[in-house]
């Protein structure tokens, strides 16, 4: 019988065939697909969500992430509570989030795989240690013998299950070492501290604003809350939205779409178009494509593609869930999910709500360009000029951007006017522009024509 038993195992085991992926694949395939910086940033975003973990919505503030690159190693550290030695055995070391696996509520970690993909590409040795109020470990591990090893698992090198800790001792530091040659040349140019410094700043706007202190090489990282430009004839329009499905957790969407004032022409530019965020985290910065439904057609509403006379318009979609699969970001959250059935619906609302600002902005430079004196400014430029640049969350809002009806369109003139122009020597036209206190040469024309009115004629 037990002969017969060994040779079923035998021709059950012939029967088979291999097709476990090597591991060098798996990290080469891993780490292909994400650039350097959003690796980082996933790190960033774990911290965060320990935080989130601990406060839940509430604010950040007493927390903190310390991020440090040089060309011989990178570490980032927390202390955002830690994570328990249960999620490290089961969850933080997986490739791919398990089922049945925890989410943190509003979380950016979604598919099990942030940490481990930027270690891989960083470098070639880390360490991970964490600490809770009850437990703390170390795992470090060599990646080209982890490699060379016939099991997928890691071990701990340090585990204590019973320690006990204060809160203010708790967090999590990731260190890795040997780093890839190309990632240790990028770390020396202060030109990619500078850059990373600027995404850290964009990327994570939502949980520094809420209060996580975040440093780069022991410099602080600060960001600036969204502006909008707020005025009673300017307000941006506001609508929220709500995507429910048996059995998963709601989708909330908030888009505002508006005018908006940088301070200089480049910034202008950068920071024109949608800024769509999930779960607080920037997906898309400043988005001129036809995923945010420029250049686009749907329902009988055409958008055109963008166009500088477009750089004051403001759009911002945020995105939240409880569960972050629910929301419409790629795995590497450097772009969005276009397929996603709740994306292509809120597509279409966006479009509708940036409608109205593009045809205000048509009729703004209608006027700039059909005005008598460049130096004056029409009354829509006035209105532009006069508004106050305000943070999102505190602007005036109304369902629809409603585009201000000037005076002149209202009460268009009833006196038959005729446009006079001509061409004079300018040192004799700045003498007469000072003799008559005129601000504009528009002013000079009017001055002149007038003087000799009544002079002459009257």
């Amino acid at each position: 019988m037990a002969k017969s038993i060994a040779t079923k195992n035998k021709l059950d085991n012939a029967m088979l065939i291999d097709a476990m992926p090597t591991k060098e694949l798996f990290i080469e395939m891993l780490t292909r697909d994400i650039a350097l910086i959003p690796a980082i940033t996933d790190l960033v975003d774990n911290s965060a969500d320990r935080a989130k973990r601990v406060k839940g919505d509430g604010s950040l503030i007493n927390y903190w992430a310390r991020v440090s690159v040089s060309p011989d190693e990178f570490s980032i550290s927390d202390n955002c509570g830690g994570m328990t030695i249960e999620t490290a055995r089961k969850y933080a070391f997986r490739f791919g989030r398990p089922l049945g696996a925890p989410f943190v509520k509003h979380s950016v970690g979604q598919f099990g795989v942030g940490m481990k993909r930027a270690i891989f590409k960083i470098g070639r040795k880390f360490r991970v240690e964490s600490t809770t109020t009850e437990s703390r470990f170390v795992v470090e591990v060599d990646v080209d013998v982890w490699a060379r090893a016939p099991k997928w698992e890691f071990e701990f090198t340090e585990l204590d299950e019973n320690a006990k800790h204060e809160s203010t001792e708790t967090g999590t530091k990731v260190t890795v070492t040997r780093l890839h040659p190309d990632v240790a040349d990028k770390f020396a140019q202060d030109s990619f501290v500078t850059e990373l410094r600027n995404e850290l700043q964009s990327r994570l706007q939502d949980p520094i604003s809420r209060g996580l202190a975040t440093t780069l090489n022991t410099l602080p990282v600060d960001a600036e809350p969204m502006m909008i430009l707020s005025h009673p004839k300017l307000a941006p329009a506001h609508k929220t939205l709500k995507y429910a499905k048996t059995n998963l957790k709601l989708v909330s969407v908030k888009l505002y779409c508006g005018i908006g004032r940088s301070s200089n022409r480049s910034e202008e530019r950068t920071n024109a178009g949608w800024h769509v965020f999930c779960n607080g985290r920037l997906i898309l910065e400043g988005d001129k494509t036809d995923v945010t439904g420029w250049n686009s057609d749907a329902d009988s509403l055409s958008i055109p593609g963008f166009h500088p006379q477009y750089n004051n318009l403001r759009g911002f979609a945020y995105f939240d869930s409880d569960d972050p699969a629910r929301l419409p970001w790629n795995t590497t959250k450097t772009g969005l999910n276009t397929d996603s059935p709740i994306y292509r619906a809120v597509k279409l609302e966006m479009m509708k709500l940036m409608r109205p600002v593009v045809d205000f902005l048509n009729k703004l430079k209608d006027e700039k360009q059909n005005k008598d004196d460049p130096d004056e400014m029409g009354p829509l430029e006035k209105l532009v000029d006069g508004a106050t640049p305000i943070a999102l969350e505190k602007a005036p809002t109304r369902p629809v951007f409603t585009p201000p009806v000037t005076k002149a369109e209202s009460k268009p003139c009833e006196v038959q006017m005729q446009r006079i122009q001509y061409d004079m020597p300018y040192d004799k036209v700045i003498e007469v522009k000072k003799a008559l206190r005129a601000r504009s040469y528009k002013e000079v024309g009017a001055g002149t024509f007038d003087y000799f009115y009544h002079a002459e004629v009257k």
